[in-house]
């Protein structure tokens, strides 16, 4: 298994391990695709002592999907999920001593759930493990925070990236290492994937003559948008990350002083969480945003 960068939390780990100290919670957040998943995998391998594809010892939650006319959408995790997975956890383990879980995307889990994997923290016998992946912690019960060792990620370095890259056009690689915005994950995907990479220069674009629409343009643009709020949030994301270029003078937005970008990133970033947390309407949440443009 290939992790890119995040050596000192690995090293961390493989301590804890060797002095007989793991923890029975750990919570890895950090940015989306920064590989925090990816650490998980890796750590419960060495405690299960199997790195093999079929490890009976480990246990993976991730929310379920669906597709509808081409649009996957992620549902919570249900409360059904955490009591099939405290069935799992009851089982001796077959290969060492521990029985590890990994919960991701566990801001997903709902309201029930959160309070079924509760009693799971409060009543987990030694051998057990749970590892709860999170991008938003703020969707976590204080009372689940509390109980597991937090473990932050942050970006990987643009070194760390550059070493993992096989292509040779500088041009390419310079575009493909400042949209990975420091995540090896990201960065895998649109080495993959030539329409993600094209889906970020093409969100850098709109945003660009957001600057220069009028409002019928742009509430046109609302409309269109707020159809599939997932791709919506993702473009958000990436319209807050060219912001703090801007800030940092990496980038220039004709007619947008610092003053406005600064304005127009805490109005984003409310925005974006009002889309994510609540039932709110998001054509009129971004049309309320563009009226700032």
């Amino acid at each position: 298994m290939k992790i890119i960068g995040h050596q000192k939390i690995i090293n961390l780990l493989d301590k804890a391990i060797a002095k007989n100290a793991v923890s029975h919670a750990y919570l890895f957040h950090g940015p989306a695709h920064a590989g925090k998943f990816t650490v998980a995998e890796d750590f419960a391998k060495k405690l299960t002592k199997r790195e093999g594809f079929i490890n009976p010892d480990l246990v993976i939650v991730r929310p379920e999907t669906e597709e509808k006319k081409g649009i996957v959408k992620k549902h919570d995790i249900r409360i059904e999920q955490i009591r099939e997975l405290q069935h799992q956890l009851n089982l001796s383990a077959q290969w060492g001593k521990y029985k590890v879980a990994i919960i991701d995307e566990a801001e997903r889990l709902n309201k029930t759930a959160q309070n079924s994997l509760l009693k799971i923290l409060e009543e987990a016998g030694s051998g057990v493990v749970l590892i709860l992946v999170a991008d938003d912690i703020r969707r976590l019960l204080p009372t689940i925070l509390s109980r597991c060792q937090k473990i932050k990620f942050g970006t990987v370095s643009e070194t760390e990236l550059r070493q993992e890259v096989t292509i040779e056009n500088e041009q390419e690689i310079g575009d493909l290492i400042f949209w990975s915005l420091g995540r090896p994950g990201l960065m895998l995907n649109l080495l993959k994937d030539e329409d993600e990479l094209n889906f970020r220069k093409d969100s850098a674009r709109e945003l660009e003559k957001l600057f220069s629409q009028n409002v019928s343009e742009r509430f046109s643009l609302a409309e269109e948008m707020s159809k599939d709020t997932a791709i919506l949030a993702e473009k958000i994301n990436i319209w807050l990350f060219i912001f703090r270029e801007a800030i940092l003078g990496r980038k220039k937005f004709t007619g947008a002083d610092q003053a406005k970008i600064l304005k127009l990133i805490d109005k984003t970033e409310k925005s974006l969480e009002i889309i994510k947390d609540t039932n709110s309407n998001a054509r009129l949440v971004l049309e309320n945003l563009f009226l700032e443009f």
